[in-house]
């Protein structure tokens, strides 16, 4: 049978369509055509597909190895960064804004290896109680949760009452700068908390407590003392740095007091219940 292209008409024999003159064309090449035109827009389809697929594999790739780098790049800029400040802690005074990055992320390690060898001795103790029968251990994150707020509680007094005693000393560094000075004093304090770590992971109370107590005194008793002078003693060598020193300490024991008054009775309510529960 053979079909007008023109207007449709079919007819079994001649070249040209009786109705309207139009070229005519066999029905199943029309198929075959149109079914191979099909097949070859699926194809295209199919190929511009996996093309696309491809591409956006490789940049997911690509963007992945980058993120992957940057990563190591941080690390390795950061154990840089500490072994100065452990090999010399007077270095932290020649950092600026450029390592607040830093500086944060030593308080942050700070805080995480105080918090965790205080649970581990906590939780050793706990299970010796029950003559090492018990398998359940203490409850990590609710311990943990507290700990780690408590010390940041005091990193935000400690910092704040710097500040506000340099400013009183008319030092121009702003905020970022002391946090990131600050910070790089306290950065060979991670060394002791990996001590007192130890000391928690072995149930040694010796090894655990002490170099805690030399940390914790360091970072929020003498360290600011000593950097509020330095810093004081650079704006004017025979100004009040003594009673800048003097201040600042009072200031960080009476604003300790009054939160921890507030909130200390609340936390230890708390940490009664979890132990009743257990």
């Amino acid at each position: 049978m053979l079909t007008c292209s023109n207007c449709g008409t079919k007819q079994n024999t001649g070249k040209f369509c009786e109705e309207c003159g139009g070229a005519l064309q066999i029905e199943q090449a029309s198929a075959t055509i149109a079914t191979s035109n099909q097949t070859n827009e699926a194809t295209q389809g199919s190929q511009q597909s996996a093309a696309s697929t491809a591409v956006n594999s490789a940049q997911s790739s690509k963007q992945t190895q980058e993120t992957v780098e940057a990563i190591k790049g941080g690390l390795s800029h950061y154990w840089s960064y500490l072994l100065e400040l452990i090999k010399n802690p007077t270095t932290a005074f020649q950092t600026g804004n450029s390592n607040f990055v830093n500086g944060l992320v030593t308080i942050i390690l700070f805080t995480i290896t105080y918090s965790l060898s205080l649970y581990w001795l906590a939780n050793s103790f706990y299970k010796q109680a029950f003559g090492g029968f018990l398998e359940e251990s203490l409850p990590f994150f609710a311990i943990n949760a507290r700990l780690v707020f408590g010390i940041l509680i005091m990193f935000a007094i400690t910092l704040g009452s710097v500040f506000a005693v340099t400013k009183l000393a008319k030092h121009q560094d702003g905020f970022k700068t002391v946090l990131a000075q600050f910070s790089g004093l306290v950065a060979p304090l991670l060394a002791v908390n990996l001590i007192a770590i130890i000391g928690g992971l072995t149930s040694s109370v010796e090894l655990t407590i002490y170099p805690l107590v030399l940390s914790n005194i360091l970072a929020f008793v003498i360290i600011p003392v000593l950097f509020v002078y330095e810093k004081s003693a650079q704006v004017n060598s025979k100004g009040q740095k003594v009673y800048h020193s003097f201040l600042v300490l009072l200031m960080i024991t009476v604003v300790t007091y009054i939160i921890s008054s507030s909130l200390l009775s609340g936390t230890l309510e708390e940490l009664e219940e979890i132990m009743y529960y257990l």
